[in-house]
């Protein structure tokens, strides 16, 4: 005989942590320092490198620390920034296969 609760867990199962993945369309970016000046995490910088239009555009310096808020792809007026969710469940089960 099998019992079955109606009762569910207080907390949920935990998950593994999102990441996401910064894309900078440096040619496109004008340097404005928007990103730069909203990033919570203060990811962003402008290059000293400059791109074809002789504009100095904007790099990430840590990768790997972005919140994936989003804020620097909605206020980016030249749409040059892009976030991407990385689904880490996926890679993770990859990994477990090879």
């Amino acid at each position: 005989m099998k019992l079955e609760s109606t009762r569910s867990p207080i907390l949920p199962p935990p998950r593994l942590q999102k990441k996401y993945e910064v894309i900078i369309e440096s040619e496109q970016c004008d340097g404005c320092k928007i990103c730069v000046d909203f990033c919570p995490k203060e990811l962003l910088e402008v290059s000293e490198e400059t791109n074809s239009r002789m504009l100095h555009y904007v790099v990430i310096t840590a990768p790997n620390d972005c919140l994936g808020c989003k804020q620097c792809e909605r206020l980016c007026p030249t749409t040059s920034i892009f976030i991407k969710e990385i689904n880490l469940e996926d890679d993770a089960i990859n990994e477990s296969k090879a």
